[in-house]
């Protein structure tokens, strides 16, 4: 059984004041005493839908799908992805497609709405999908906000004549915010490689982006370990 050298320590969280409020996120002034007794402060990003939450703890508002597409043969061959604009960067993002949790939904339907919405995979449109994992929730920018997301794995049975051109049965429902929205399905078989080459093609680093945990997943992929 894994175990870390020490023991996590007990953090006291003294005070939180907030010091910004947007439309979508609120800026905050995190006071807490570390296990030494000194105080320290922290400037915290929150989401405001996050109000909900209980002060200072995580806030699960997101779902990532890891969309993998079979071929008839049950081989596993491409993954499904999207780019879109992202205005905090001044750039475009290849990432997983994602969204947030709308009012008392759970991770697996969420996920299969955004997978409709973005990608255009339904079992509406005939489609064979599948939820096949749902794993816990995982930190986005840990220094920066208490916002997490829940990784969910779906497996899609498809041809790749399917997938691409004017044979695809995908159809995509596209929110108004996400107008830069495209999707990009990548062979598993050199994923790395081929993200690289997408993002050479298209400008590169300061065109488009590679999202740290699709770059995590495919070097992860690449190396084996």
């Amino acid at each position: 059984m894994s175990k870390l050298e020490r023991e996590l320590a007990n953090i006291k969280i003294t005070s939180e004041e907030k010091r910004g409020n947007g439309r979508w996120l609120s800026l905050h002034e995190v006071k807490f005493t570390d296990p030494s007794g000194t105080e320290r402060s922290w400037e915290v990003c929150r989401r405001t839908s996050s109000s909900k939450q209980a002060p200072n703890t995580p806030s699960v508002d997101a779902v990532d799908l890891i969309t993998i597409v079979k071929n008839k043969q049950g081989q596993a061959t491409h993954v499904a992805l999207v780019v879109q604009y992202r205005p905090a960067m001044g750039a475009y993002t290849i990432e997983f497609p994602s969204g947030l949790f709308d009012a008392n939904e759970e991770a697996s339907k969420a996920a299969l709405r955004e997978l409709e919405e973005e990608v255009g995979f339904s079992t509406k449109l005939g489609h064979s999908v599948q939820v096949v994992k749902t794993l816990g929730p995982i930190a986005y920018e840990p220094g920066m906000t208490n916002s997490c997301s829940q990784v969910v794995v779906i497996e899609v049975t498809m041809e790749q004549h399917e997938l691409f051109g004017p044979d695809s049965t995908r159809k995509p429902k596209l929110e108004d915010d996400e107008w830069s929205l495209q999707v990009a399905i990548l062979p598993l078989q050199g994923l790395l490689k081929s993200l690289h080459e997408l993002q050479s093609s298209a400008g590169g680093h300061s065109k488009l982006v590679l999202d740290s945990r699709l770059y995590a997943w495919a070097i992860g992929r690449e190396m084996g370990y």
